[in-house]
């Protein structure tokens, strides 16, 4: 592992986004990890019954450019999608990319419920960086995690080099 990125997507309302992390290997590959809800055939998605036990967890498992081309290009409009290199040592990617696998081999034995503000795609992803000792304190944007950008760069967990803005 070379190190590991988060996608923030945007498809309404700003401080909401939906987050992708994607690990980069040493030959340039990328294996991506989308936490979403599992819909049965002919369900659609709704903001409030994800609230109430409506929804399973499941983890998208995909070669990168499958799950941003998705929301960039197939999905009508297409999302905003930003792409962020976290600031993340190989060993601690690898344990993140561990705790991933460890949760999904335990979702396959016993399915856990999708929840709106408890149980999503950010705040399952802070559980995960929890588990590896590498969680700052707790923030209100994480669950307006459409600025959760700006909070990892205050926190410099990506590149600061350049002011908010022009990233």
């Amino acid at each position: 592992l070379q190190g590991v990125d988060i996608f923030m997507c945007y498809w309404g309302p700003t401080l909401i986004a939906h987050t992708i992390m994607s690990w980069e290997f040493a030959d340039g590959s990328h294996l991506a990890a989308s936490i979403e809800t599992r819909k049965q055939v002919g369900e659609e998605y709704s903001a409030v019954k994800g609230f109430f036990r409506q929804f399973e967890v499941y983890y998208v498992i995909a070669d990168e450019r499958d799950v941003v081309r998705l929301r960039t290009s197939y999905r009508k409009p297409g999302e905003q999608v930003f792409l962020y290199r976290l600031k993340v040592k190989p060993a601690a990617a690898r344990s993140l990319l561990l705790s991933y696998i460890d949760e999904i081999n335990k979702l396959a034995a016993k399915p856990r419920w999708y929840n709106a503000l408890t149980h999503n795609c950010s705040t399952t992803i802070r559980y995960h960086v929890r588990g590896i000792h590498a969680a700052g304190p707790f923030d209100w944007r994480i669950l307006a995690n459409g600025e959760a950008d700006r909070m990892f760069y205050e926190r410099g967990r990506i590149d600061t080099s350049l002011p908010f803005e022009e990233m």
